[in-house]
């Protein structure tokens, strides 16, 4: 499976190769072109992005971790109506008993089997006898409130980050800036590098502020005006 930091760095390069391309094809266009087909490939990239990344947020909302405890004698304490047996336990039961058994803290699976109680507000506890032995697994849904709100969230600033960034490109094309796209495609290229080097902590402020100095360093410097 291809990293999270490679996808994240080669999404930039494959729209900048993507724009030179579209440059050398085009007679009309120029190098200095590039900054603003990559904000509207950068446009383009985003909105497909949406729907994949809402994808994930509902496929990670349905998973459920499980885990498993040792017992010494709750099994011979607890009524019998919560105490099975595991060959008693469906193919599923089982498989996902013994993949928490077997994890190291805990596991993870889109899998509910029917005989597992899910713990919400209260742990509920499943009492199972596995080779003679009493164990308690206990499940919880990830899916909750939060989930819902991030992928609302990411519908509304992902659409209107996109939006913004297609209506900068086609007032940068039409204006003939070469100053605003370049400002802007060196933040974002700083700000995805940062993120995938060291995360969120200084991410928004020094992307802002690269994309700053290269807004004041461009001032006087218009090629496609000329």
């Amino acid at each position: 499976m291809v990293p999270l930091s490679a996808i994240q760095l080669g999404i930039p390069i494959a729209i900048f190769l993507i724009a030179g391309v579209l440059v050398f094809l085009r007679s009309g266009l120029t190098r200095y072109h590039i900054p603003v087909i990559m904000l509207a490939l950068f446009a383009l990239t985003s909105g497909l992005m949406i729907p994949v990344g809402a994808e994930m947020i509902q496929s990670n909302a349905e998973k459920h971790d499980y885990r498993v405890e040792s017992q010494v004698e709750e099994c011979d304490t607890t009524a019998d109506d919560r105490v099975t047996d595991f060959s008693e336990l469906s193919p599923d039961a089982q498989d996902v008993f013994l993949s928490t058994l077997q994890s190291d803290g805990g596991y993870t699976t889109t899998m509910h089997p029917e005989e597992y109680e899910i713990s919400t507000d209260t742990t509920e506890e499943n009492y199972i006898v596995y080779e003679s032995d009493c164990y308690s697994l206990v499940g919880f849904q990830r899916g909750a409130w939060g989930h819902g709100l991030l992928r609302m969230g990411l519908y509304v600033i992902g659409l209107s980050a996109t939006i913004g960034v297609a209506l900068l490109a086609v007032f940068s094309y039409r204006n003939k800036s070469f100053r605003t796209p370049v400002a802007v495609v060196s933040g974002y290229i700083v700000a995805v590098g940062l993120y995938t080097a060291v995360g969120l902590r200084i991410l928004i402020l020094t992307s802002l502020l690269f994309a700053a100095v290269m807004w004041i360093v461009l001032e006087d410097f218009e090629p496609l005006k000329e």
